[in-house]
């Protein structure tokens, strides 16, 4: 029987690896691309979100895949520092843009609470998938379009499934 051998990874590299994932912008194109031309929902609008539950899903994914492990805190913490410095650049790039305060941060700590919130409204549902994919919808603007339900669902289950994957491929270990 085969073993694989798992690569040691530095906490900070882990981090790093996870920052990028989380801002990866592969796939949103395709999304929008494929959204129907009579929905309400802006293509912009969809965009905006699929970043945003990109970032929640990372963020869910290291709670939950390193629950009992001692990186679990350290980890999810530098990991939303950096979001939180890469947020205040966006803010201060869009602030100057618009012409008003913009708070991306904010928007994310928002966007958890309501994902949390939502979820936890649905103790008994074995996949929160589904009730993910609902609140993305209404996010986007229309709770009952069905390609945005499925895309955000997707998205959440395509992350998580990413960040066990490689947290199931690497030995986090402390780095000076």
């Amino acid at each position: 029987m085969a073993t694989s051998q798992k690569k040691t990874v530095g906490l900070q590299e882990v981090c790093e690896n996870l920052v990028r994932f989380s801002l990866d912008q592969g796939d949103i194109q395709q999304i929008t691309e494929r959204m129907a031309e009579d929905t309400v929902i802006k293509p912009v609008t969809m965009e905006y979100e699929i970043r945003i539950l990109r970032m929640v899903s990372v963020g869910w994914g290291i709670a939950y895949f390193l629950e009992g492990s001692p990186y679990k805190e350290p980890l999810a913490t530098a990991f939303w520092e950096t979001i939180r410095e890469m947020s205040g650049n966006i803010s201060q790039m869009s602030s100057a843009v618009a012409g008003e305060e913009i708070d991306y941060f904010a928007v994310i700590k928002d966007r958890i609470d309501l994902y949390v919130e939502t979820v936890n409204a649905f103790p008994d549902a074995k996949d929160p998938g589904p009730v993910i994919g609902y609140t993305f919808a209404k996010l986007c603007g229309d709770a009952e379009d069905g390609y945005a339900l499925i895309a955000g669902k997707r998205i959440f289950h395509l992350v998580l499934a990413a960040i066990k994957e490689y947290m199931e491929s690497i030995e986090i270990v402390e780095t000076t």
